[in-house]
């Protein structure tokens, strides 16, 4: 049995999941401030209310406000307001809600609180009343009284603010502020019933946007990752066009040019494999041929046959250690046979070599250059880059049987240019020609040897030696092939 995780789910539930998740901890916390923290907050706020309608009345005393705006403010937080003297004698009340304790509570309760405000350093002081059948209990820490009244169906909670200020004579103002509060039985109880509807209702809106969000974000990328999947299988006709956002249209554009990638490559693939059997197959068929001739044809067991077979040999082992190296170098799993050698007296033997091989094609090839270079580099593969260009020159040539080899020396580094002038590239041509197994159907083969691997060799061989290499070619004009090497 696999073992449950959440690394084998699917991103459409893994988003399914994580939402879920986020809604159960959002309603966690609104829970937990209804229970916990909601009596204090509401509390909290009724003193806020008192405190700044204490604060504007302080200001109206001091003529800073006019008693209209202390009005419009008694009326809307329904508060009242009694203003005792220095002498506790009252001077202005604002009655307010029916419930009101400090207008109801006796003169003496009223001395008796202002007092015990006067008396102590904190000039501002929350009182707490609580009814208990027709008496209303003061609770505080700094003293407790009590006072009788008639009872009230639905009393609220009171809360009693006091505040004393300067009456600018020495003496002090008292201010007392009394603000209801709903009994919090009642208040927790509706914002419970209010919160359960909320609760179910989130649930429901959150799970329908749940599922239209995991669809609306999963669908593309599941469509892309079945797609990908048709791609792994070696079906590279796939059509990645995807809707979605911005990162999902260009996922969608980054496989599609892989799959394009990938077939160009297959297809080049092919041809390779193609090339390289007739390749293998000329030397093969070679020495199979002339083995059965000297097995079955008297007098035909020579030397100059038995030397074809060598030469043939050679050839086919020089073709499949090329395609090793390539292997090799590009893979870095080879590393560089590095010497100091006589750059420049090596191109000449190699041109020697070529111009004795294609005397009889009538090939002219001309070697300038203005100084001997040595190089510190591998010599069989700046050979084999050499001999490469000079190949491809050869091959392209068509009327003009000539081909000019120039040295140049600049920047530090060693420049050889290898000029035909055959028909020359075609520019949509021209961008592939660097490319592995890339081969130009239209050549026509002459008679030298080479690999069948040609620029892709070049490209490799000289980047290995952290060189470049380049063309400059125009239709009907022929083609120049170089390469640059440091010295």
């Amino acid at each position: 049995m696999k073992k449950f995780s959440l690394k084998n789910l699917s991103i459409k539930y893994k988003i399914n999941l994580y939402i879920m998740a986020f809604l159960l901890v959002l309603l966690a916390v609104l829970w937990i401030l209804q229970v916990v923290f909601f009596s204090a907050m509401y509390k909290q706020a009724k003193k806020s209310e008192a405190q700044k309608v204490a604060e504007m009345t302080a200001k109206v005393i001091n003529n800073e406000l006019p008693v209209e705006k202390l009005v419009e403010e008694v009326a809307e937080k329904e508060v009242c307001i009694i203003v005792l003297d220095n002498n506790m004698e009252q001077i202005q009340s604002l009655d307010g809600p029916k419930e009101c304790v400090i207008h109801k509570m006796p003169y003496n309760e009223k001395v008796d609180i202002a007092k015990n405000i006067i008396s102590v350093e904190d000039t501002k002081r929350y009182l707490e009343y609580e009814q208990e059948d027709t008496t209303y209990r003061l609770v505080t820490k700094s003293y407790s009284s009590e006072f009788r009244l008639f009872r009230e169906d639905n009393t609220l909670q009171t809360l009693v603010f006091v505040n004393q200020v300067p009456d600018g004579k020495g003496g002090n103002y008292v201010i007392l502020v009394n603000a209801q509060a709903a009994p919090m039985d009642s208040v927790i109880k509706t914002s419970r019933t209010v919160l359960y509807y909320v609760t179910v209702i989130t649930i429901i809106l959150a799970t329908i946007l749940n599922l239209v969000i995991a669809r609306i974000i999963s669908k593309p990328i599941l469509q892309i990752n079945e797609k990908a999947k048709i791609l792994a299988s070696g079906n590279y006709n796939v059509n990645f066009e995807a809707e979605g956002y911005k990162e999902i249209k260009e996922l969608s554009e980054t496989m599609a040019h892989t799959a394009e990638e990938l077939s160009k490559l297959e297809k080049l693939r092919r041809e390779f494999i193609a090339n390289v059997s007739h390749d293998l197959r000329t030397p093969l068929t070679m020495i199979g041929g002339y083995a059965e001739v000297m097995r079955d044809i008297p007098g035909e067991n020579s030397a100059e046959n038995a030397q074809v077979i060598i030469d043939e040999t050679k050839r086919l082992n020089n073709m499949v250690n090329d395609v090793l190296n390539l292997t090799k170098i590009q893979s870095g799993a080879a590393k560089l046979n590095l010497e100091y050698y006589n750059f420049t007296q090596s191109i000449e033997s190699l041109v020697h070599n070529t111009v004795e091989m294609l005397k009889s094609d009538g090939f002219v090839i001309d070697f300038k250059y203005s100084e001997e270079i040595f190089v510190t580099a591998d010599k069989t593969l700046i050979n084999q880059c050499f001999y490469n260009l000079l190949a491809n020159a050869v091959t392209h040539s068509k009327d003009r049987k000539e081909i000019q080899v120039v040295q140049k020396s600049e920047n530090g580094m060693v420049k050889i240019e290898v000029r035909d002038f055959g028909d020359g590239i075609d520019e949509k041509i021209l961008p592939h020609i660097w490319e592995r197994y890339f081969k130009d159907k239209n050549k026509t083969f002459r008679n030298i040897k080479s690999s069948g691997l040609g620029l892709s060799i070049v490209k490799t061989f000289v980047e290995a030696h952290n060189g470049q290499c380049g063309v400059e070619s125009a239709v009907g004009k022929g083609s120049t092939f170089w390469f640059s090497i440091n010295i």
